[in-house]
């Protein structure tokens, strides 16, 4: 199959018709038919079958499509860098941030940055951690803010700030008291909000009380920091999070303990290896660090 026929075949799996797969191209109805019967003719067997107005894949469309699928990804991650290489990079910044850092700490460093800046375009994009190395590996930013280390041959990793796990609860639920510090142990006797084992802070977690010999009862498991801090303050038990997430809570009702014994957290900037970022880059990587150095 030519790229043409690939890009038609996966227009019609996405809409389901001719016609709205031309409008998808922007192309003629008669151009994606002639394509799909070219393609049929050097395959030698049919895609597609017509009911009720609708083209149904076939058997070897559908086992045809997951690899298609890939290829078209993988063209959309060409077009995006070919766009990147031609833009003025000096413009604009783009800012790839994890979600839990992009309600209190991003807005303070952009208060920060804006002073210098007041002009500059500044686009924002919320990933979690891994999707955050490969977008800036791929150079689809400017400069990616994560938590911990993501060894990537492609990119280039800058401390920012070094928090630790605390534990939060709402004032005068069960389990809260008046103490600023609390066991991990304990945290473990009673069913707690907690993060998913294939975020970076959560594989950090389930490590620790692995090495205790220890295992979480029963709690709500969810995938940002920010949620399990939303669900702490409206009740729900206790939530094990990172300090510059509990930094953001404007609920005078929250109680923040650190966790004992003590898991640091690092906050880190990725940026392109190989390729000398612009002053303001380093000015918002500067911003950031500074409203972050207290938490």
């Amino acid at each position: 199959m030519r790229l043409k026929h690939i890009e038609v075949f996966n227009a019609v799996m996405l809409t389901g018709t001719a016609s709205a797969a031309a409008r998808l191209l922007h192309v003629t109805q008669p151009a994606v038919t002639q394509t799909l019967q070219l393609a049929e003719l050097q395959l030698g067997y049919a895609l597609f079958t017509r009911q009720r107005n609708r083209l149904v894949p076939t058997r070897q469309a559908q086992s045809l499509y997951p690899e298609v699928q890939r290829l078209m990804s993988q063209l959309e991650s060409v077009r995006r860098i070919a766009d990147a290489l031609g833009s003025d990079e000096e413009t604009r910044l783009r800012i790839l941030i994890v979600p839990s850092l992009a309600v209190r700490a991003l807005p303070d460093a952009l208060q920060r940055f804006r002073k210098r800046y007041p002009e500059m375009p500044v686009s924002i994009c919320t990933m979690h951690s891994r999707e955050i190395a490969q977008a800036i590996a791929l150079q689809e930013g400017d400069v990616g803010i994560v938590y911990g280390s993501l060894a990537h041959p492609a990119l280039l990793e800058e401390r920012v700030a070094t928090g630790r796990l605390v534990c939060v609860s709402r004032v005068g639920s069960a389990g809260a008291d008046r103490r600023t510090t609390v066991e991990l142990t304990d945290v473990l006797r009673t069913p707690f909000i907690r993060i998913d084992e294939r975020d970076p802070l959560g594989t950090m977690l389930a490590d620790q009380w692995s090495r205790l010999g220890l295992a979480p009862r029963g709690g709500i498991t969810v995938q940002t920091h920010h949620i399990a801090m939303v669900l702490a303050e409206q009740g729900f038990g206790p939530a094990i999070i990172d300090s510059f997430t509990a930094q953001a809570s404007r609920d005078d009702k929250l109680h923040v303990r650190t966790l004992l014994p003590e898991v640091p957290v690092e906050i880190r900037a990725l940026l392109p290896q190989g390729i000398r970022s612009p002053l303001p880059v380093a000015d918002f990587i500067a911003a950031f660090r500074a409203v972050t150095s207290s938490a």
